[in-house]
């Protein structure tokens, strides 16, 4: 290979790297530790102290989370600037809730009373089936979008440059079909992921009610947009490899 092409093929491989950050979720995926109520296992606590001491644990567990999240958010760099400021609002929104609720819930006088204010709690802190979750599909959209497809896309202008130019001779039909796909998978990606993070963000804790699935369309969106940028970094390996 020529010194131009060693020079260009050294770029493109940096750029590549970035994919490592596709299958790298700032945010792992969280089950849902259901709150005590009535309805539950013969485990449920009885009394208004068992009631409150079950309450004031899981609300110092998810609290712990909600906070470890508003670390991770603050410091993910691949968010925007707007898009960390919504998601920091919305957990620390939802993280006063937590606590307003557990402060409520300790002062009640009565089961009656304590059982009415965890399904009231129920009803208003959904961090676990929207907050957090949310927070974890904007960043992969803000890195899929600000990172990984630029990048992506960058390469691919370079590959083609070489296959057309100072490389040429070592140019074949598959290598082409190979950019072509390349190609066709970044603009899959771009497609699948355009948009991921405002509609993450539409969904809003306390409108989303007991709806788990309020996310569903822009994870399934997100996962579809991952496995495209995959293939395409494939297709560019592809094609380093034969410019070797």
């Amino acid at each position: 290979m020529s010194t131009r092409s060693v020079g260009l093929f050294a770029a493109a491989t940096a750029g590549i790297a970035c994919l490592t950050l596709v299958g790298a979720p700032a945010f792992a995926d969280t089950t849902p530790t259901p709150a005590p109520t009535s309805s539950s296992s013969s485990h449920t606590p009885k009394t208004l102290a068992q009631l409150q001491a079950a309450v004031a644990k899981a609300a110092s567990d998810r609290e712990s989370k909600v906070m470890a999240a508003i670390s991770k958010v603050t410091a993910d760099k691949h968010l925007t600037s707007s898009d960390r400021s919504t998601i920091l609002g919305t957990l620390n929104a939802d993280l006063a809730t937590l606590k307003s609720s557990a402060s409520t819930i300790a002062g009640d006088k009565t089961v009656t009373q304590a059982k009415d204010d965890i399904k009231q709690a129920r009803e208003k802190y959904r961090s676990y089936s929207i907050a957090i979750p949310q927070a974890r599909l904007v960043s992969d959209a803000d890195r899929l979008t600000g990172t990984v497809l630029p990048r992506l896309t960058k390469e691919q202008s370079t590959l083609s440059g070489l296959l057309s130019g100072a490389d040429k001779s070592t140019s074949t039909s598959a290598l082409q079909a190979d950019l072509s796909d390349m190609s066709s998978e970044i603009s899959a990606a771009s497609h699948d992921a355009s948009g991921a993070a405002a509609a993450a963000l539409a969904a809003k804790p306390a409108a989303s009610g007991s709806d788990h699935t309020a996310l569903s369309s822009v994870k399934s969106s997100l996962e579809s947009a991952r496995t495209a940028a995959q293939k395409a970094a494939s297709d560019a390996k592809t094609i380093r490899q034969a410019l070797k």
